[in-house]
């Protein structure tokens, strides 16, 4: 039996022993061994196994499982469900020592006190939040998620809106308008420009992109793999890329569209095979036309919407939930590297 196979059978104590097992290998299985062990806590997790989810994700970290916020504040997070709340805050407390401008911190502390239902904690994390997206100009488009989860807490406490959800509102209202300087559409979409769905050629979108529908063109696990080993312009870019972080990748570059006036709305999967013909019927050159592919698909009703609700599954198709998968990703062009 594989890895893959006990963990979605829900045999965790053969996927953990054939992970470890896996993990002394020379070639490791072929399998990401911080991503398993990640999958397998979260697996154990969601049974209410929580020492041994932070078992595996301490495991999953020395094998150098990483993100924002920092995985330890998973273990945090497993702590509290577990009831040990002051473990909880001695940890979050810590990363924030260390790291005091990481608003996916403060999110993820957060919405986690606000999900186990102490929203007077969740009301101070998410506070310091909003001030520190607010501060850095929000360049990862969370204020509005930070209040939006902020005033659930203030009305379970009964409390009015405060003077800092009125600066939220205002500073939202300014982020969002589409009259601020806004970059051209080319250097918007630079280093994705085969990827997205882009207006046609010599069409400035209307407010720096904030009228225009557009998606981005996304291949699903298999046919990602497929797709590089066919095409060598793939290859030279992603072919040291696990399909998780070219996903993580995306969902980075998306945002920093977003947040410059490019509404980007959905993903368009590419399955190869299906690609391959609408290039032939054409005359496409498939090197080259991903973007109009993505265009096609998305206005026959063929795109996956962007983003999803935070707590809904991952577009990505990982099973996990939006803010613990591609969500966590940091605003940043596609080819700058890893957003996680």
């Amino acid at each position: 039996m594989s890895f893959e196979v006990a963990l979605a059978e829900g045999r965790l104590e053969e996927a953990r022993s054939l992970l470890d097992d896996l993990a002394r290998a020379p070639d490791k299985g072929g399998l990401r061994l911080p991503e398993c062990y990640a999958d397998l806590a979260k697996a154990f997790d969601v049974r209410g196994r929580h020492d041994d989810a932070i078992a595996a994700l301490e495991t999953a970290i020395e094998h150098g499982w990483g993100g924002r916020p920092d995985p330890r504040s998973d273990i945090a997070e497993f702590h509290l469900r577990a009831g040990r709340g002051e473990e909880a805050a001695r940890i979050w407390a810590e990363l924030k020592a260390e790291d005091p401008d990481d608003v996916w911190l403060y999110n993820a502390a957060g919405l986690s006190y606000s999900e186990v239902g102490n929203h007077a904690f969740a009301v101070q994390w998410l506070a310091d939040g909003i001030e520190v997206a607010i501060r850095s100009g929000d360049p990862e488009g969370l204020v509005a998620q930070l209040s939006d989860v902020r005033r659930q807490s203030l009305a379970a406490l009964g409390l009015e809106l405060d003077e800092l959800e009125q600066q939220a509102d205002g500073f939202i209202a300014q982020w969002r308008d589409p009259r601020r300087a806004q970059p051209s559409w080319s250097e918007v979409s630079l280093g994705a420009d085969q990827w997205l769905a882009a207006p046609e050629v010599g069409e400035e979108p209307r407010n720096g992109g904030a009228d225009l529908a557009v998606a981005m063109a996304w291949f699903p696990a298999g046919e990602y793999e497929k797709a590089i080993e066919r095409w060598g312009s793939l290859a030279e870019d992603w072919a040291g890329v696990a399909h998780a972080d070219y996903c993580r990748r995306m969902d980075g570059h998306i945002k920093r569209m977003r947040t410059n006036g490019v509404h980007v709305r959905a993903v368009a999967p590419i399955v190869i095979e299906e690609f391959v013909k609408w290039c032939d019927e054409r005359g496409e050159d498939p090197d080259g036309a991903r973007a109009a592919y993505a265009a096609d698909r998305y206005r026959l009703g063929n795109g996956v919407d962007w983003p999803p609700g935070r707590n809904e599954p991952c577009w990505c198709g990982s099973g996990r939930k939006y803010k613990k998968c591609c969500g966590l990703a940091q605003a940043a062009p596609m080819q700058a590297g890893s957003a996680t």
